[in-house]
């Protein structure tokens, strides 16, 4: 019997599974969970050696999930490649090795220190790429004034010029002029990473550096800006479509002739808040959600270790680690993203043929009824993002490198299951649908659950629920007495609260009715009853 391969193995299709109905005393019954599944960490091993081994220890030292540096990771190699590897699948079907990676952690997660051993090696990186330009640039400023007041001198020569010399005097102006529309624009200093960036500098800075930009970032910056969530204003997301591609696109500059860049590359790295995924949800301009660029996206949402973590067990990252990564890092810089050419990347015959079963392994999952229908139109997309980590992967591994191996591609296809489930939470928190209604009621059962033993078991108002959850992220509306009564009809709907009949009231008696109680089901307190995995499967996204 043929044993399936492992990127098959990652969910059931089922939707939110009861145990066996059982009864309690007060007529209650088996509630409907609700809790955030527990999702499995990222694989590291799948890095490969060198990689994991980085990966792990920047786990260590921050004790952060390792899902972050791992995401980080990935997007810090897309940007040393800089756009210069092609990966050929097969004949007719090559991915560009941009990578878009979005991690979502809360406050106080230790984003900024997970990623910093990697965005810290590549600004040393371009540190040095800057002093080794820096001669090359300071003598073509210096040569652009020397043509500059060429042109000014027999400007104004023509302009006093006599009659029989002045078609001499216009001849020497127009070479002057010709000359300095040759020179072009003075090179830019070299520049890996950009970090608050509105959309619409991108294109100008990206072929100021030969159309290569990446954003690393510990905020949801970016996503803000495209997305429009600052002053209400619409997505803006062309040229980052466009140079997830590595598309050519012209650049119209402001008083200069338009450019045209051969191609255009991007390279993401964010790590964000849950409540940005919920914000881009409930945008009446919703183009983000439907034109392909929230599906472009590699997500990971991994458990929070906030109060968790074990400052003693934190262990300083060793340096020949560290060196390591910057010299990998800078041996990408130096072979292809200096580069004028693109490399390609090609699959053996075997990995070619391995890319085969895994699209056909996702056929099904796709159709009406299948686990992936739903979020179809970022599941399409997810062979092309695994042979683009699998080129990675091997670049980094082999800078020299112009092939992915069979055996290099299925590791990066055994991290298709965790980008899966991954994917499906972050999605329907953008969706506002079953993740999104979820989190405030998600907050008041945890309310619940910590209450003081005198109280525990006692009926609670929405004004006590209020209290108990005030100051937490829910959206644009915050925690507010409707807010918090939709969390308790959530909780109510499905089976974790019951509302109490109203008291009665004596024959004439004024004033305002009580405040409406609600009884807390049995089973809050009963810890063994928590799911410790559970895939999300109902999703409800607007697919393209």
């Amino acid at each position: 019997m043929t044993t399936a391969p492992k990127w098959a193995e990652d969910v059931s299709t089922g939707g939110d599974s009861v145990n066996s109905v059982r009864h309690f005393p007060g007529g209650w019954e088996e509630p409907v969970s609700i809790d955030r599944p527990t999702l499995t960490p990222f694989p590291t091993q799948l890095l490969g050696t060198s990689l994991a081994a980085v990966v792990n220890a920047v786990t260590e030292q921050v004790q952060v999930a390792p899902d972050i540096p791992a995401m980080i990771s990935l997007a810090a190699i897309s940007t040393a490649v800089g756009g210069r590897a092609q990966i050929r699948i097969r004949a007719g079907w090559s991915e560009a090795s941009s990578l878009w990676t979005a991690t979502v952690a809360g406050a106080g997660e230790r984003k900024s220190a997970a990623e910093g051993p990697f965005s810290d090696a590549l600004r040393h990186i371009e540190r040095k790429l800057r002093e080794e330009a820096l001669p090359e640039i300071e003598e073509a400023e210096q040569t652009l004034k020397v043509a500059q007041a060429r042109l000014e001198d027999a400007e104004k020569a023509a302009i006093k010029a006599k009659p029989d010399a002045f078609k001499l005097r216009m001849d020497e102006a127009k070479l002057a002029r010709r000359q300095l529309a040759e020179l072009g624009p003075v090179p830019a200093p070299p520049r890996l990473l950009f970090g608050d960036i509105t959309p619409a500098a991108m294109p100008q800075k990206a072929s100021q550096q030969g159309g290569r930009m990446a954003v690393i970032h510990s905020e949801g910056t970016l996503l803000k800006q495209m997305g429009g969530l600052y002053n209400s204003g619409a997505s803006d997301t062309g040229f980052a479509l466009d140079a997830y591609d590595g598309k050519a696109m012209p650049v119209d500059r402001i008083g200069r002739d338009s450019i045209e860049m051969e191609s255009a590359h991007l390279a993401v790295g964010l790590l964000i808040q849950p409540v940005i995924l919920e914000q881009l949800g409930r945008k009446k301009d919703d183009e983000m959600l439907h034109n392909g660029f929230v599906q472009r996206f590699l997500y990971s949402f991994p458990a929070s270790r906030l109060g968790y973590q074990d400052p003693r067990g934190s262990v300083a990252i060793p340096g020949e680690l560290i060196e390591d990564l910057e010299a990998r890092l800078h041996n990408l810089v130096n072979t292809l993203w200096k580069s004028t050419l693109v490399r390609v990347i090609t699959f053996t015959d075997q990995a070619s043929e391995d890319m085969y079963v895994f699209q056909e392994s996702l056929q099904e999952r796709l159709r009406r009824g299948g686990d992936l229908h739903q979020m179809a139109s970022w599941a399409s997309k997810l062979p092309g993002k695994v042979a683009r980590v699998a080129g990675l992967l091997a670049l980094y591994e082999d800078v020299d490198t112009k092939q992915v191996t069979a055996e290099q591609f299925r590791a990066a296809a055994e991290l298709a299951p965790y980008f899966i489930r991954h994917a499906r939470l972050c999605l329907d928190l953008m969706g506002a649908n079953r993740e999104g209604q979820l989190t405030p009621a998600r907050d008041v059962l945890e309310w619940l659950r910590r209450r003081k033993d005198d109280q525990i078991r006692l009926p609670f108002s929405v004004r006590d629920a209020q209290r108990g959850v005030d100051g937490n992220a829910w959206g644009p509306e915050g925690v507010t007495s409707e807010t918090v009564q939709d969390a308790i009809r959530v909780l109510i709907d499905r089976g974790w609260a019951m509302p109490m009949p109203e008291e009665a009231r004596a024959e004439g008696q004024r004033g305002r009715r009580p405040s409406p109680k609600f009884t807390p089901h049995p089973l809050i307190w009963d810890k063994s009853w928590r799911k410790e995995e559970e895939e999300v499967s109902d999703t409800h996204l607007r697919s393209a």
